[in-house]
């Protein structure tokens, strides 16, 4: 099973156009040992403070490591940035096997947890999230579980896995979880050659617990502090309406937006290069035309920036 999974050619160095062993890198590691992320800080000489603090989130299956030109777009711009490497995209696959969601709940917990434990100026700027697929699922999701204790300024979800296309063919329980399954990343991003059944067991289930957090949310937020006091975030949403994975259509749903300051959803149309597949915002520039790559890191900009 580990074999028939081993990484593909193109290593996390290539996909994130820096080099993995920087004293940078090195040094967040000796901090952080129980994030298994990146932290990306605004170059040598950049303004203080902070602009903001991010949390970076990738999708099923796709190399942590290819998040990596976006965080550091980011960290030019004055951010720093928590980007996530979520349990099962590390160093086995058998991990991925036995993923269950509450894993990846955990993996951004510790992200923000990581930003939390930063210098004073860091700790005390904005805090916003951008996540793709399964990432924007888990920030929508984390947002709103605990709204009662952390502020978030913004979100910005990339082809959120909220509702799936029934022609995906989620597969269904009956199957043994090791089961190797068709990975719909394109082969370059991905992490393993196939994808667990069990991962998308894990998807599912987490998307019935969002469903249920986003209807509980409707009306008032639940809080330990005054309404006035709360501050929600506002939410952008950026998906191909013709998203072949993700029901791009249902995400329009004010229902969504409840317990978000703001809830929108703009469509990007013929951004992927010939090559790509499924329509899905795969955030990395050689898979996105370089004027929708633009757009879209605009866009994203908007919206975490205070």
């Amino acid at each position: 099973m580990e074999a028939m999974n081993q990484n593909n050619n193109t290593t996390d160095a290539e996909l994130s156009q820096t080099s993995p062993n920087t004293p940078a890198a090195i040094e967040e590691a000796v901090l952080f040992p129980d994030f298994n992320g990146r932290i990306f800080r605004p170059p040598p000489g950049s303004p203080r403070p902070v602009k903001g603090r991010v949390v970076l989130v990738h999708g099923l299956n796709l190399a942590p490591a290819t998040m990596d030109p976006l965080a550091q777009w980011l960290a030019a711009q004055g951010f720093v940035v928590a980007r996530a490497a979520l349990s099962g995209h590390r160093d086995r696959f058998m991990d991925l096997v036995r993923i269950s969601h509450e894993a990846w709940q955990h993996d951004v917990a510790l992200a923000v947890a990581a930003l939390n434990r930063l210098e004073v100026d860091v700790r005390e700027a904005p805090l916003s999230g951008v996540g793709f697929s399964l990432g924007g699922l888990l920030l929508s999701h984390h947002a709103r579980k605990h709204a009662a204790h952390e502020s978030w300024h913004g979100l910005a979800l990339l082809a959120p896995a909220f509702m799936p296309r029934l022609a995906t063919g989620f597969p269904v329980g009956v199957l043994p979880r090791w089961l190797p399954y068709f990975s719909f990343t394109p082969r370059r991003f991905r992490r393993w050659a196939f994808c667990p059944h069990s991962a998308y067991l894990a998807i599912g289930r987490l998307m019935r617990s969002h469903a249920h957090l986003v209807r509980k949310a409707k009306g008032p937020a639940e809080s330990t502090v005054s309404a006035a006091d709360l501050k929600r975030p506002k939410c952008l949403v950026l998906i191909h309406p013709r998203d072949e994975l993700v029901h791009a259509g249902r995400l329009v749903d004010p229902e969504f937006g409840n317990g978000f300051d703001s809830y929108e959803v703009r469509y990007m149309r013929d951004v992927h290069r010939s090559w790509t597949v499924a329509r899905h915002l795969i955030c990395h520039p050689s898979s996105l035309t370089d004027v929708a790559w633009g757009d879209m890191c605009h866009q994203i900009l908007q919206v975490i920036q205070p």
